[in-house]
């Protein structure tokens, strides 16, 4: 059984009132870019809650190389999740092709 990512985003605001986490879950998904660019706490939920496909899906590859800054990842936990990211924004960066070419 797979779980839908309004589900899964719902999950990771399992400590906001209800009535918030509703909201907050269709901000998320009608724009998640401008919403986790406002609020790092959120996106740091996400980046411990979601996995790979699921954030790209969500906020795509060139969205998610701006928002991993070395602010969101040094403020991950554990160290390991930490290096992951700080890899995935390299490899992003890497494999990146420039809009001239």
């Amino acid at each position: 059984m797979q779980v839908s990512i309004d589900t899964k985003i719902a999950s990771m605001l399992w400590d906001i009132p209800e009535n918030r986490r509703k909201e907050i879950t269709q901000r998320i998904i009608q724009a998640p870019v401008e919403t986790f660019g406002h609020d790092d706490q959120l996106f740091i939920k996400a980046l411990s809650s979601l996995n790979w496909y699921e954030l790209n899906q969500l906020v795509g590859k060139q969205n998610l190389m701006a928002l991993l800054t070395d602010s969101i990842i040094k403020k991950l936990f554990p160290r390991q999740r930490q290096l992951y990211y700080i890899n995935a924004r390299r490899l992003l960066s890497k494999y990146s092709v420039s809009a001239s070419g």
